[in-house]
Parts: C-alpha cells; sequence; structure tokens
C-alpha cells in the first residue's frame, strides 16, 4: 500500500491573469545602482514577489515605485491642490504597505514559471487623492495589459522559442 500527503488550507493560485492580493511586506533595495521595492503577499512564499524599479519622470519625480503606494492607499498623509496637478505628500517606509491590497496581473516566463507584472493596478477606494472607481480600476488594468503585451511578451515568446529550438537541434548524448 502507498500513501500521498494533500496539504490543507493551500488556496494560492498562480494561474495568469489579475489577482487582488494583500500585501504581507516590502523591502527596499538596490542592484546595480538602482534602487528597487519588493512586494510580497499574504499566503504565497517569499520568492513569489513583485519587482518595482525606481523610475523618473523629466522633473526627476519618481513615478514607478510611488505608484504602488498610491495605488494600495498606503502612506498618504496630506495633498496640495495647485491648478490641474496634486502634490501628495506620503509616507513610503516599507511599513505602511503591510495589510493593503493591490490588483497583481500575473504572466508566465519563458520557463514556466509565474511572476507579477512590475505595474499594479488599484482596487476600488477614495481617498484625499483619488476615487478609483470600477471604471478607473479597469483603465489601469488595461494600460499594465498594454505594457505586458507590447514589451514582456514578445521578449517572453523569443525566449520561449530560442530554448525551445536549442533543445531540438541538441544532438543526442550518446
Amino acid at each position: 500500500m502507498k500513501t500521498f500527503t494533500v496539504r490543507k488550507g493551500n488556496t494560492t493560485n498562480y494561474n495568469p491573469g489579475w489577482h487582488t492580493n494583500t500585501i504581507s511586506k516590502a523591502t527596499y533595495g538596490e542592484w546595480n545602482n538602482s534602487k528597487y521595492l519588493d512586494v510580497f503577499f499574504e499566503g504565497y512564499k517569499d520568492n513569489f514577489k513583485m519587482r518595482v524599479y525606481e523610475k523618473t519622470n523629466a522633473e526627476g519625480e519618481e513615478f514607478a515605485i510611488s505608484n504602488v503606494f498610491r495605488f494600495a492607499n498606503a502612506g498618504i498623509a496630506d495633498a496640495l491642490e495647485g491648478g490641474k496637478d496634486i502634490v501628495v505628500k506620503f509616507d513610503d517606509s516599507e511599513a505602511q504597505l503591510t495589510g493593503k491590497t493591490l490588483n497583481i496581473y500575473y504572466y508566465k516566463d519563458a520557463k514556466g514559471y509565474t511572476n507579477c507584472l512590475n505595474q499594479a493596478a488599484p482596487t476600488v477606494f477614495k481617498n484625499i487623492v483619488d476615487d478609483f472607481s470600477e471604471d478607473s480600476v479597469m483603465y489601469f488594468k488595461t494600460k499594465a495589459e498594454k505594457y505586458f503585451n507590447t514589451y514582456l511578451a514578445p521578449k517572453i515568446a523569443e525566449k520561449t522559442t530560442e530554448t525551445t529550438s536549442t533543445e531540438e537541434t541538441s544532438d543526442v548524448p550518446f
């Protein structure tokens, strides 16, 4: 007689597409002189994370990591309206993200592993800066998917083709 083990309570879903995740923790780091933020999620192992690298606009203002805080409704302290723009004051410490939710896009890489897209979308909420409705959430999801389909999907397809071609043309080692 044989046995096997079934893990109880494992509801972790790695299927490609959009998932609403609760943030368990976040950590800052640096790689090749580029700062990044790693975002981890409740119910997932620590090797599954969303990494967002710092990016700045023409005025030198960082926007990629800031959008994680904005879309998670995390650390927002104050807002100053001036004309058509709003200047937001926020606490960007990692602890501000814990317990907050984001919409995260999962995709399969060239090796078949699930990864998180580095662009999140908000959930529905209203604060002193934003009023994210279902329509605005869909706007940011569509924008992230466009980025994925334009930039990442072709690279994944190219790597998948290279791997398959290499495997097919390899000589049998005996």
